[in-house]
């Protein structure tokens, strides 16, 4: 059975090319709504959270802490994946472990994947 993971990000287009690479690796459920995604995850036990920073109704930390406070996820991998570099509120959900990684876009396939499975929670 491949790992469940669950990926965020308000651009479509990253879920399209995120799914199609890792079709074969994962069992991916994608979504550009917040709302979507914390429903989802509070449903399902998932390996893997992973989650744009820059949205325009919530950023990834935002997100994630939500699921914190509702009691989810706590045994999957979090990962935000941004284009920006990680300052301030990623540092922070480092720092306190809300998130286990941060991974900068553009993002290879050999190095997110490594990232993902050799770092299993």
């Amino acid at each position: 059975m491949k790992p469940s993971l669950i990926y965020l990000d308000d651009e479509e287009i990253n879920l399209i090319l995120f799914k199609e690479m890792f079709k074969r690796d994962f069992d991916i459920v994608t979504t550009t709504s917040p709302q979507d995604a914390i429903d989802y995850v509070s449903k399902n036990s998932l390996d893997y959270i992973l989650t744009d920073q820059l949205m325009p109704v919530m950023t990834g930390v935002e997100y994630l802490k939500e699921l914190k406070q509702r009691g989810v996820s706590d045994n999957s991998m979090k990962v935000i994946i941004s284009g920006f570099t990680q300052e301030g509120e990623v540092d922070e959900a480092l720092e306190t472990k809300l998130i286990d990684h941060f991974v900068s876009k553009p993002w290879s396939y050999q190095n997110l994947k490594e990232l993902l499975l050799n770092n299993q929670t």
